[in-house]
């Protein structure tokens, strides 16, 4: 008897159990497919952004090398976005299989707790002659003995009750799984009808892509011209850049001379940075509270707002050759962002606005955050000021038009010191 109480015990732990995880990886599955959606959401938004700066640029005829970027641009997001369809399928599979199984397990049990019901059922029908229940307890030795069969009869009565409430039960929770079922292969369905009209765009983007590189290298000598002139404007670019650097490199070394010599010794900190591989002189002395200010913008690597909300990159970071003139080597120490018409120019985090000068007709910002410094440059209708304190998203002005190729495009740098570091890795993901 205690053997069998034992061994109860262990079947209601064992289901139990496996109810609970079952239960936690349907939770999990949800949650996941939540996110999934989120993700899907955020790239569907990018990719609409980049849909308007294309047709704005579509409408410039001048500006067929950055519409090619775009479409590239547009192209790779679009990439990640059937990436996201996927696994969105994947996982309505998964989520499928699961119902599928937990369906099946409540029809065992309803398959059971039926044939159990009918035993009973049957065995009280079969013995209802013998087993009167008005004789049965009229039969009893004593009031003792009738009070305990009433009781039994009681609890068997409400057992029977327990066993057609659980049969139902089981019924309306095979039901709900079936109407599950249904909604998850619509939704499947639908997810990849969605995966068949993307994939369409997509084949029909790349056509564009490739008719349109056909035309560019046909004028290729215009193209490299184009590109050698595009190059020769960043190389004074870099110049100035560089040049209001060293300046504020040596403008805070000076200070810190003079601090030095009034006091007798040393105060705050410095920081040294690499250019082109070597050690260079202390860059930026800091103060404690630009120190914090520098590990809070360290630890923010990744996670950087985009200095325009809207945008496609035409000029990426590092050194690598033209995708449309293989003959041209392209070197940039930052990113060329091509966004729309009046587009807002923000601060990606929180700092001190350094510099603000005039680049042929244009302006670039220099906004110093502890030993890093980020540079904002082809900016018009600038809003703040040098000194200025700017917070993470602050708008500090508006891309200016370009006019050789009549778009507008943000040139955008990270530095820490007088080492040129690459935006790829501190701007935000898509997902």
């Amino acid at each position: 008897m205690v053997k069998k109480s034992y061994m109860k015990k262990i079947w209601i732990l064992l289901i139990f159990s496996l109810f609970s995880l079952t239960y936690c990886g349907l939770v999990a599955q949800s949650k996941k497919s939540d996110q999934l959606k989120k993700d899907k959401q955020k790239i569907q938004t990018e990719i609409n952004k980049k849909q308007k700066l294309l047709d704005e640029t579509r409408k410039n005829k001048k500006a067929s090398q950055q519409q090619l970027c775009v479409l590239r641009d547009q192209i790779a997001t679009r990439e990640m976005y059937m990436t996201e369809l996927q696994n969105e399928i994947d996982l309505l599979a998964d989520e499928r299989r699961q119902n599928e199984n937990e369906a099946s397990r409540l029809n065992r049990k309803l398959t059971y707790l039926r044939e159990d019901y009918a035993r009973v059922v049957y065995n009280t029908f079969k013995y209802r002659r013998q087993n009167d229940p008005l004789l049965f307890i009229l039969s009893a030795e004593d009031y003792s003995a009738m009070f305990r069969r009433i009781h039994f009869y009681a609890e068997y009565s409400k057992s029977v009750q327990q066993k057609v409430a659980e049969i139902t039960d089981t019924r309306q929770k095979i039901e709900k799984k079936c109407e599950e079922l249904t909604l998850i292969e619509n939704e499947k369905q639908n997810v990849m009808r969605e995966q068949e009209t993307t994939n369409a765009k997509q084949q029909q983007q790349r056509r564009e892509v490739e008719k349109l590189s056909k035309e560019l290298n046909k004028k290729e000598s215009n193209l490299v011209a184009e590109i050698k002139k595009k190059q020769q404007e960043k190389g004074r670019l870099d110049a100035a850049i560089k040049k209001a650097i060293d300046e504020e490199i040596a403008a805070a070394a000076a200070k810190q001379k003079a601090n030095s010599n009034k006091s007798g010794g040393k105060s705050g900190s410095t920081s040294s940075g690499k250019t082109g591989g070597k050690s260079s002189t202390p860059t930026i002395v800091l103060t404690p509270a630009e120190q914090q200010l520098s590990n809070s913008f360290a630890s923010n690597k990744g996670k950087l707002p985009w200095p325009v909300s809207a945008c496609a990159k035409t000029l990426d970071y590092g050194t690598y050759q033209h995708p449309d003139a293989p003959s041209v080597t392209l070197y940039n120490n930052g990113i060329e962002l091509l966004t729309h018409a009046n587009a807002d120019v923000k601060a990606v985090f929180k700092g001190t606005v350094s510099t603000i000068r005039n680049f042929e007709g244009t302006y670039f910002i220099i906004i110093r955050h502890g030993e890093y410094l980020t540079t904002y440059q082809n900016v018009t209708g600038v809003t703040v000021k040098v000194g200025q304190e700017v917070t993470t998203g602050q708008k500090i002005g508006t891309v200016a038009k370009k006019s050789s190729s009549g778009t507008y495009e943000l040139s955008f740098f990270i530095t820490k010191g007088k080492e040129y570091l690459n935006p790829n890795s501190w701007l935000q993901k898509l997902n």
